[in-house]
């Protein structure tokens, strides 16, 4: 296809460059050859250096700075219209190019360096323009081409933007049995639990449900099964966590917040979401952050990201210092709401259905009506 062409002249730069090259050679030498040809019997041997005088400006200006201006401003434009004519050209000088390549890889080898056509000049930019082409031209399919676009968006999203927050997070305390966790695993189909002392906010370990299988008989305490934790902060970037989980064969950590106190809790599976989309398996229960009620209202869980919601629903809903609606609810009061409690944001009235003393569970939003003119 025509994007996979494109890919592949990224891939292999050399060849597309050695190919310009040569023709910009080739044409210096034919415009100089002939014009001295043509001024010889009026000039004779000043021909020579009359030509170089006149042509070196022509050709600088012309041929090398103008083109390169031009190139750097519309790149990607350009190389969908020159791009045949350079492949055509790449035939025609092949024996060129593959002497002059030959001989500069040589001689790259010789000085130890990493001869051209072994290293993928691909760069995020570049692929991104790929992706940005119009349909039928790219050879990725739209979904395809979004969860590319999720992969560049990782060095930009922050742990604590998806993680699951410690309200949300079920745990059990460090003295809590054996049983307790394997009661817990069945019911919920967690593979691993996060364990705290004293207090929630104390997070100090995780246990899997593969060591309370292969141990639980010899462990008296839920705390001799427990492994050690890994804490990560809140603005951690999701890429970087994402390496470091893969290089220590780690599944689980715990978010921490400035002061040291824990936050919530993130997974891998909480990174690969933000590639794939949400992924639902038999133990999930948790409903659908929004759903369309028959009076034309919406119910929105308290924990639905505001970027996402504005995305997907096509609203306006305001974002500060905050991620979530339930978020938007407490800055907006500045307290815990009431269950039944309403509030107006600009465009929306939002009625609280679930509160609890220390969050909100759950809230009604109802597009406020367009003003008449």
């Amino acid at each position: 296809t025509t994007a996979a062409a494109y890919l592949e002249a990224f891939r292999r730069p050399e060849r597309t460059l050695s190919t310009a090259m040569m023709g910009v050679t080739i044409s210096h030498i034919v415009a100089s050859s002939a014009a001295t040809f043509a001024l010889l019997p009026t000039l004779g041997g000043m021909a020579p250096l009359v030509v170089t005088a006149i042509l070196t400006p022509i050709m600088l200006v012309f041929g090398e700075i103008i083109p390169k201006a031009v190139a750097r401003e519309w790149a990607t434009a350009l190389i969908v219209r020159v791009y045949r004519g350079l492949t055509w050209s790449s035939v025609v000088l092949a024996p060129f190019v593959a002497f002059s390549n030959g001989v500069v890889g040589g001689l790259l080898r010789l000085l130890g360096a990493t001869p051209p056509g072994t290293r993928h000049f691909v760069s995020r930019e570049e692929l991104k323009a790929l992706l940005a082409m119009e349909p039928g031209e790219a050879d990725v399919t739209s979904q395809e081409a979004e969860m590319i676009d999720k992969i560049f968006d990782l060095g930009d999203t922050t742990v604590r933007e998806i993680m699951v927050p410690l309200v949300d997070v079920t745990m059990l305390p460090a003295t809590a049995s054996v049983r307790d966790a394997v009661d817990l695993i069945r019911d919920r189909g967690f593979s691993r639990i996060p364990i705290y002392r004293e207090r929630e906010t104390n997070l100090v370990g995780v246990v899997a449900a593969m060591d309370i299988l292969r141990r639980g008989a010899e462990a008296r305490r839920l705390d001799d099964l427990m492994r050690p934790p890994y804490y990560v902060p809140e603005t951690k970037r999701i890429d970087d966590l994402l390496r470091e989980m893969q290089r220590g064969r780690m599944h689980l950590a715990i978010v921490v917040d400035e002061y040291g106190g824990s936050t919530g809790i993130v997974t891998l599976e909480d990174i690969v979401e933000e590639i794939v989309g949400e992924i639902q398996d038999e133990h999930d229960r948790s409903p659908a952050p929004v759903d369309r009620l028959p009076d034309g209202t919406y119910w929105v869980a308290g924990r639905a990201n505001i970027d996402e919601l504005n995305e997907a629903m096509g609203w306006t809903l305001p974002k500060q210092d905050y991620e979530t609606v339930a978020g938007l609810v407490l800055a907006t009061l500045g307290r815990i709401p009431r269950t039944g409690e309403e509030l107006q944001v600009p465009g929306y009235t939002i009625t609280v259905l679930e509160a609890g003393p220390r969050h909100v569970a759950a809230v009604k939003i109802a597009l406020a009506p367009p003003r008449q003119a």
